[in-house]
């Protein structure tokens, strides 16, 4: 079970939460607090998985609430918020999504699948240890084998049955499937931002939203790429 804590100052926001919540039977709700610092208390004496935590609240607001918390002991957290801006800021202490209000049941369930994901990684990470990623890969391209340096790695892009591989001054031509190829990569480096598109998250120098939520990022070497609303989240979370 993911025992979750709902935290909003509105009492129908967080009704409304918990409502939606209770259609889930792998998450239980162990609490409700209205504010940053019955969030603490409720934080030290439920310890819960999981917080659905309001960004604007009298007092503490939720992120300043949650950097309160000592890193290892902070639990999951999923922003809720009528206020986009705070996107950036909020993914800075790590947090696995950020949901604009009016909520609705679909969002929330998006949601809850991160919640399961990291969950799931971070119970691979303490039973395995971390993976360890090359520095360099070969790449089967239509002219023969490849040794690239993935920092030299620009953004990668499905083009039918093969992937192009942009890298500095080139585009490769790759033998292999994008769900493949991606993969075998560092996840904490390459990051999917479309269905068909992943991005080299180091040679990202700007992101900014396009108002139907998408957002717009700018490599460092002038290109431009467009996220879709159902990547976002992974790369201001990595970013």
């Amino acid at each position: 079970m993911i025992r979750t804590l709902v935290v909003d100052d509105i009492p129908l926001a967080r009704h409304r939460v918990v409502r939606i919540l209770l259609e889930h039977p792998d998450v239980e709700v162990v609490g409700e607090a209205h504010d940053g610092d019955s969030m603490l208390l409720a934080v030290q004496n439920l310890h819960p998985d999981l917080v659905f935590l309001d960004v604007s609240m009298p007092g503490h607001d939720g992120i300043s609430a949650l950097l309160k918390i000592e890193e290892k002991l902070r639990p999951l957290v999923v922003f809720v918020t009528a206020h986009a801006q705070h996107a950036v800021r909020a993914f800075r202490v790590d947090a696995v999504d950020y949901l604009v209000k009016p909520l609705d049941s679909q969002a929330l369930a998006e949601s809850l699948e991160r919640v399961r994901a990291r969950i799931g990684r971070q119970h691979v990470e303490a039973t395995q240890g971390a993976p360890s990623y090359p520095r360099q890969t070969s790449f089967k391209t239509l002219d023969g084998l490849r040794i690239v340096s993935l920092d030299e790695v620009l953004w990668l892009e499905a083009v039918r049955n093969y992937v192009a591989v942009h890298v500095r001054g080139e585009t490769l031509i790759v033998r292999s499937t994008f769900r493949d190829l991606l993969a075998g990569l560092d996840p904490a480096i390459f990051v999917q931002i479309h269905r068909s598109t992943a991005v080299n998250i180091r040679q990202v120098e700007h992101v900014q939203p396009t108002g139907n939520g998408d957002q717009r990022i700018r490599l460092r070497n002038g290109k431009a790429l467009t996220v879709s609303r159902t990547f976002r989240l992974d790369l201001l979370a990595s970013w």
